[in-house]
């Protein structure tokens, strides 16, 4: 048993029932049997008392390395292997219908290029009993104590006596690069901006998780338009249906539930040090009524949900909300201060390959159907979800 060890899988239920299993039987049978990967660089100490022991193969920093050292260890215990089945797999694939092609092929990522940003962030001293968030509601800023805040300038009021600015921060200046939590300020007043965007235009927000989702009605037949890749104008949902079969106590039933797509935005940096702007489509689910699902049963009709969307359903999704954000425009400009604009590309990044995969054999895609029934987990009250 190859063991992946990770700082989201140390304590994980499942795999620590798997350890152990895999332990017993290497203590039973006195064979080699579990063999440990360090993922993302765990430390000795933070490992468990079941894998500190062993000797773990290190991943982290050469993945090349990595794995000549597991097919070293798989061979050095006497591994079994099926020498036949190597190069007629690599055959098959290579002979088949989507074999690659040398042509030029589009790659597309759902990175959003940042045009141009704000260089200085001030900080200014707020007096404490005025509630800033009722004065300017469309100010974004960043907290940083109960009587001090971050923001691109000054809001736009005739009356601002209650706030005195103190220092600032010129990404420009030498060594601004380095700083990296005025970077994690800039993040979150850029965020701040876009999501205040996204209200505007009449998104809501699930307020216990912070999320913005498309409400039902807020467009015409809860359809998105955009232009696809290919230039052809077509429509996609932004809310659905969904009829799920379920097991209650015994009784089989059918139960209707809404979804709603969901864009969440994060700004970093890329590999080349541009800033982007990555638009993650998620989805958030409700009754009928509008109230939202549980987490348990949202996170499972979710995965039944999605299942079936690939880099096509993804990418149209991305495209279309990003069209959206715009009304159509490839760049929109959401804020301008003294040391510089906001300005967002809604043209998603993309790459070039000498190599493609032939889609001329390919099926078009299925148009959605919502009548559909799609398999839920089993419901116990009382108790935790089953399987069915």
């Amino acid at each position: 048993m190859i063991a992946l060890l990770s700082h989201n899988s140390i304590a994980k239920p499942n795999p620590v029932k798997e350890r152990t299993l895999a332990l017993s039987i290497a203590k039973e049978r006195n064979i080699d049997f579990l063999i440990p990967i360090n993922v993302d660089g765990l430390r000795p100490t933070e490992l468990d008392f079941m894998t500190s022991d062993l000797v773990y193969i290190p991943f982290k920093d050469d993945w090349f390395a990595g794995l000549s050292a597991l097919l070293k260890k798989l061979d050095s215990i006497a591994t079994p292997r099926d020498e036949s089945r190597g190069r007629g797999t690599i055959s098959a694939w290579l002979s088949a219908e989507e074999r690659p092609k040398e042509k030029k092929e589009v790659i597309w990522s759902n990175l959003l290029p940042v045009l141009e940003a704000p260089s200085v962030i001030k900080r200014y001293e707020v007096v404490p009993e005025v509630d800033v968030a009722a004065v300017t509601p469309d100010w974004p800023v960043y907290w940083e104590s109960d009587t001090s805040l971050w923001a691109f300038g000054a809001p736009e009021t005739t009356h601002s006596d209650w706030l005195k600015a103190e220092s600032q921060f010129d990404f420009r200046g030498k060594g601004a690069s380095s700083y990296i939590p005025m970077k994690n300020i800039l993040s979150a007043l850029l965020r701040r901006r876009l999501e205040q965007l996204c209200t505007s235009k009449g998104l809501a927000l699930f307020e216990e998780k912070s999320r913005l989702y498309f409400p039902d009605g807020l467009l015409p037949n809860n359809r998105l338009q955009f232009t696809r890749y290919d230039g052809k104008r077509i429509s996609i949902k932004a809310v659905g249906l969904r009829n799920f079969r379920t097991i209650s106590q015994g009784e089989a039933r059918v139960e209707t539930s809404k979804y709603h797509l969901s864009p969440d935005f994060r700004f970093f940096y890329d590999l080349l040090g541009n800033p982007v702007f990555r638009l993650r489509i998620g989805v958030n689910w409700t009754d009928t009524d509008g109230h939202p699902l549980d987490d348990k049963k949202a996170f499972r009709r979710r995965k039944m949900l999605c299942k079936t969307w690939w880099n096509y359903e993804w990418l149209s999704r991305t495209m279309a909300i990003a069209q959206w954000l715009g009304d159509g425009r490839e760049e929109i400009t959401l804020m301008k201060t003294g040391s510089g604009n906001f300005r967002l590309s809604l043209q998603p990044l993309t790459f070039s390959t000498d190599y493609g995969i032939d889609e001329s054999e390919f099926e078009p895609e299925e148009a959605e159907d919502e009548r559909a029934i799609l398999e839920d987990d089993e419901e116990e009250e009382g108790g935790d979800d089953t399987r069915v």
